[in-house]
């Protein structure tokens, strides 16, 4: 089916549509290389504050930690451990 309708389309027709198929690839890759920085980000992010409550764990304790950083207890005891 999709031969018989190529065969009757133009160049110039098929020419756009693989221009629009390229551009629709390279905005996928944009998205995807975007989600990928946003994630390592994150991770960052979650590491600098595992990072940051080892280290106030020192001299707090859990539940100040907790009130210093509107975490949860639960959640600052986890990153102790």
């Amino acid at each position: 089916m999709a031969d018989k309708i190529i065969k009757y389309m133009s160049q110039e027709w098929i020419d756009q549509l693989n221009e629009e198929f390229e551009q629709l690839s390279i905005n996928d890759s944009i998205r995807m290389e975007n989600a990928r920085i946003k994630r390592a980000k994150e991770k960052g992010r979650e590491e600098g504050q595992k990072d940051l409550i080892k280290l106030l764990s020192q001299t707090m304790t859990a539940e100040e930690i907790s009130k210093a950083t509107q975490k949860p207890l639960e959640e600052i005891q986890n990153i102790l451990k």
